[in-house]
């Protein structure tokens, strides 16, 4: 039976060589959301390493030490009890295209011109020999500069947030022209939540620590930044006081809501988009917002939470826009651009000219060291998402309900003929795995915690398991959160 899965498997690859990805028995193709791209490649080791499997990771572009927009893992033997044993996720426009991607059109747009169909990874011009993963891919063995196909079909993936919120851009899915509509779509309430965080690069940071006075601040708690296991270290400094560029808590800058609302809304007279002046930073330099595409979770949930963007727009109304891309606004001193994927944002945050700001998850973690291409997380109406250190997981004021910027992500599966009963079993499975906690082998996760409301039946433990809920076994990114 191996002999069997592994001919299937190296046939696929074959096929992907010819750069004409071609669905089969063994393979499982998901689009969809990037903010968990980390999370999900956790759960799939964790399948493969149920199964009894070893698993290689492939990865479009070069680098073993972050995920890219396009990646595949291969198990030497079928997860999760079904015969799939290749997964591809592609993670370009981002969440929506867990269903989107699913379309039969080849031409079919979304509002921002992107289309609906992603690509694939191919297995054409890979490393010939895998080599050991660092940083984002620390324990995982990694063949990368792997070749991309033609835009492909999806079976399904993840979303960060529900489509609700974003309605219109998928209620017009039509069966002739994409071979399925919303109405054949099911969802999988995955049982936990992501929380999502404020970037910015160097220069910002620094200059915003500066603004709000905090070089100098006193370390409350000594904290082993690097890793090495002591709490001596300076530049940036682990105990003592804040010295520029600190990563800890009680150094990390911070914007408000209102701050926020006013740079990425609509309404370009606000005096944030005027002058960076209004933030403290240097009168005159440009700000640059780091955009995401239409059919993003990331930027959705970020106009739901900070813009109530696709919630408030009942009769009631009181909801705002976002601003559009532009290459120049207010003369200049305010720019947008789209990014398609994570890794867009944080590349082009590793910039240490003017300034620059995106949302990116949570299970992104930050250099602990400051260099010219760095980036941080700042506080949110005061509260951080980040402990500031090399290991934090990035969830632990979430889970006690002081951070409140998270969400629910949603698993998405097409009717029979886009995803089949062993893709939407692995499918499911992924999404039972990150609701797991480490003692019942769930993977070590980072921005992601389990949600109260959880197939397992987990109460609230401070540590692993939340205490707040979004809608709970019906995610709803417009409810307020309520304790459970």
């Amino acid at each position: 039976m191996k002999v069997k899965y592994l001919a299937l498997a190296l046939a696929a690859m074959s096929a992907g060589a010819a750069n004409a990805y071609t669905d089969n028995e063994t393979n499982l193709y998901i689009t969809g959301a990037s903010a968990i791209r980390n999370n999900v490649a956790a759960s799939i080791k964790k399948l493969c390493g149920d199964a009894g499997g070893a698993l290689t990771v492939y990865k479009n572009g070069s680098g073993v030490s972050s995920l890219a927009n396009q990646m595949a893992y291969v198990c030497t033997e079928p997860m999760a009890g079904t015969s799939i044993t290749t997964v591809l996720h592609t993670t370009t426009g981002g969440s929506l295209n867990s269903i989107l991607g699913m379309s039969s059109s080849t031409t079919n747009k979304a509002p921002d011109g992107a289309f609906y169909q992603q690509q694939p990874m191919s297995f054409s011009g890979c490393d010939a020999s895998a080599n050991a993963g660092t940083g984002a891919l620390a324990g995982y063995s990694v063949k990368a500069n792997c070749g991309l196909d033609t835009k492909a079909a999806s079976n399904g993936g993840f979303s960060d947030v529900e489509y609700g919120p974003a309605i219109g851009l998928v209620e017009g899915l039509d069966a002739d022209a994409d071979g399925f509509t919303i109405g054949d779509v099911s969802a999988k309430t995955t049982g936990v939540a992501q929380a999502f965080g404020v970037a910015v690069n160097n220069r910002m940071y620094k200059d915003l620590q500066t603004a709000q006075g905090i070089v100098g601040k006193a370390i409350s708690t000594p904290t082993d930044i690097n890793g090495d296991g002591d709490t001596s270290d300076s530049s940036p400094n682990e105990s003592g006081t804040c010295d520029l560029g600190n990563p800890l808590p009680d150094c990390q800058p911070s914007l408000s809501s209102l701050q926020i609302r006013a740079l990425i809304s609509s309404n370009l007279s606000t005096a944030e988009k005027k002058n960076a002046s209004a933030l403290g930073l240097t009168a005159g330099t440009p700000i640059t917002y780091l955009k995401r595409p239409v059919t993003s979770g990331t930027q959705t949930s970020a106009q739901v939470f900070f813009l109530s963007k696709g919630c408030a727009n009942g009769p009631a109304g009181g909801e705002l826009d976002v601003v559009a891309p532009g290459p120049s606004y207010n003369g200049g001193k305010f720019i947008v651009t789209n990014n398609s994927g994570t890794g867009n944002v944080l590349n082009a945050l590793a910039t240490a000219t003017n300034y620059y700001f995106g949302i990116v998850s949570a299970e992104n973690r930050a250099p602990v060291t400051m260099g010219t291409d760095a980036w941080r997380f700042i506080k949110v109406d005061g509260a951080a998402i980040s402990d500031g250190t090399a290991t934090g997981l990035n969830k632990k004021t979430a889970i006690k309900g002081d951070y409140p910027f998270f969400f629910e992500p949603v698993g998405y599966k097409g009717p029979e003929g886009k995803t089949s009963t062993d893709e939407a079993a692995l499918i499911d499975a992924i999404a039972d795995k990150m609701a797991l906690k480490l003692a019942d082998d769930g993977p070590t996760t980072v921005g992601l915690f389990i949600s109260p409301v959880n197939p397992s039946g987990y109460a609230y433990d401070g540590a692993e398991v939340g205490k707040l809920v979004r809608g709970g076994s019906s995610p709803s990114s417009c409810q307020p959160l309520q304790a459970f």
